[in-house]
């Protein structure tokens, strides 16, 4: 008598299946290894960086590194530009369509979010900012540059419509933005010496953004 064959899975199944856990295995990996790529570049910068102590940190061999990446370079560009992705994700959500106060809001809060979520990351952008740029600088001059004109157009609109102060520079706005939020990570260690805290201390995040969208919204002198 002929006995059927319970067993769910054929051999090419088993064969998928298996290729899918590896995929998912390298990708852990690979992300391991770009999570402590950004500890070492935040601290030493590209230059003063070692493959050694990354790949001690990631917890695997240094050969091993080229298998993702060709060098040293590569690395530090695929970190870069994995930040500038994540730093740049609330600028997108700055539209015409919306109100002001509530857009400029809500990205001064994704923006202070991110300074006290991924300080890490924020002092790397500054550490290759202040060198010249010049592993991002084609990403600077073409794509970065294209979004931040849009958005500066988006702030001119608001202008136009009588929304905003018309004494207002859009490009410059938009730059102060940037600059003001990103002290709390880059200039978290002076903040923490004269004040005694840091974003992690939830008062003080708190704090942070009510000031800061005060601030930006209504400036310092009374009304």
């Amino acid at each position: 008598m002929h006995k059927s064959n319970n067993f769910p899975y054929n051999g090419n199944t088993i064969f998928l299946i298996m290729q899918q856990m590896e995929q998912k295995k390298s990708t852990q990996k690979r992300n391991q290894l770009l999570a402590a790529a950004l500890d070492v570049f935040s601290v030493y910068g590209f230059s003063g960086a070692s493959l050694d102590e990354i790949a001690q940190l990631a917890d695997m061999h240094k050969s091993n590194i080229f298998y993702y990446y060709e060098n040293k370079e590569s690395l530090y560009v695929e970190v870069l530009t994995t930040v500038l992705q994540k730093w740049l994700a609330p600028l997108q959500t700055l539209e015409a369509e919306l109100e002001p106060a509530e857009a400029l809001s809500h990205y001064l809060i994704q923006k202070i979010e991110l300074s006290r979520s991924q300080p890490k990351a924020s002092r790397l952008f500054a550490l290759e900012i202040i060198q010249g740029a010049p592993h991002i600088l084609p990403i600077l001059k073409g794509p970065l540059k294209k979004l931040f004109k849009r958005k500066a157009k988006v702030i001119q609109t608001w202008q136009e419509e009588g929304k905003i102060s018309p004494d207002i520079d859009p490009e410059l706005l938009i730059l102060n933005i940037w600059g003001l939020t990103q002290n709390y990570a880059d200039f978290a260690t002076q903040m923490e010496m004269v004040t005694g805290k840091t974003l992690r201390n939830r008062s003080m995040f708190q704090r942070s953004i009510e000031h800061t969208v005060h601030m930006m919204l209504y400036g310092v002198l009374p009304r």
